[in-house]
């Protein structure tokens, strides 16, 4: 937007490499999962994994407590991986993160394939593909426009609920990242989050006319909309991004989507 104000070209220039470093980073091994489809064909997707496991500086006080739960080291360690994930969301913290909802023990981030994070780097390689179509660089372009083809056949697959008419974020049966996980419908998670709806923020998906009627119609009848904007979700858990609360980023993305 700001290029499409000013046609600043060397803001593009300065970007572009910086774009290129962060997607760099999010299709790093322990950030990429491969999923094997209903149809059988492997999808790739990204995660949220913290390279992290003591408390978080900014609330150590409060992570240890919560880890006093534990008895081993390496389960408290394990446990500080999962809030520094949460926390590397954004979604700090929720009952989306969690296998067994309120429980704040079970928060498994690094188990969550989230909607929107793969939603954001669809963004991202559209936007790298535009800015290296602005600075001349071709071959860049068309590879960022063929991955992006390629994330939204995954966000579709992987994500999809017909029934539903939402994206929902898709549970890994366990953290190994060298393996192919098999998808399955029971892996979805059937809550309703706002972040079920981001991918509207996207021009590959707010561009289908029938698709957005599908889809707004279920944010109508979710549950969300409420006087004073969209709720994060319905669980009223006493966590930051639940119920009641709203988050002011998801309301932009809704609104603009």
């Amino acid at each position: 937007e700001i290029y499409a104000r000013t046609g600043d070209i060397e803001l593009v220039k300065r970007s572009l490499p910086a774009l290129l470093k962060e997607h760099e980073f999010w299709n790093s091994d322990i950030h990429k999962v491969n999923i094997s489809d209903a149809q059988g064909c492997t999808r790739t997707l990204n995660r949220y994994y913290a390279r992290w496991n003591k408390p978080r500086p900014e609330s150590s006080t409060m992570d240890k407590a919560s880890a006093s739960k534990f008895t081993t080291v390496s389960e408290k360690q394990h446990f500080y991986r999962e809030l520094a994930s949460a926390a590397e969301s954004g979604w700090d913290f929720s009952t989306r993160w969690m296998r067994h909802p309120p429980n704040f023990t079970t928060l498994s981030t690094t188990s969550v394939i989230p909607v929107d994070l793969n939603a954001f780097l669809l963004g991202m390689e559209l936007n790298i593909a535009f800015f290296a179509n602005v600075t001349g660089d071709n071959r860049t372009a068309e590879h960022f426009l063929q991955i992006s083809d390629v994330r939204k056949e995954a966000i579709n697959s992987v994500f999809w609920n017909a029934n539903m008419k939402q994206w929902l974020d898709s549970w890994l049966s366990n953290t190994t990242h060298e393996k192919v996980q098999v998808w399955d419908t029971l892996h979805q998670n059937q809550n309703v989050f706002a972040s079920n709806f981001v991918p509207l923020w996207m021009k590959p998906f707010y561009s289908d006319a029938l698709l957005v009627s599908d889809v707004l119609k279920s944010l109508k009848t979710s549950g969300l909309l409420r006087a004073a904007g969209v709720a994060t979700s319905l669980s009223d858990s006493g966590q930051q991004w639940d119920f009641p609360n709203g988050w002011a980023p998801l309301q932009h993305m809704l609104v603009e989507g």
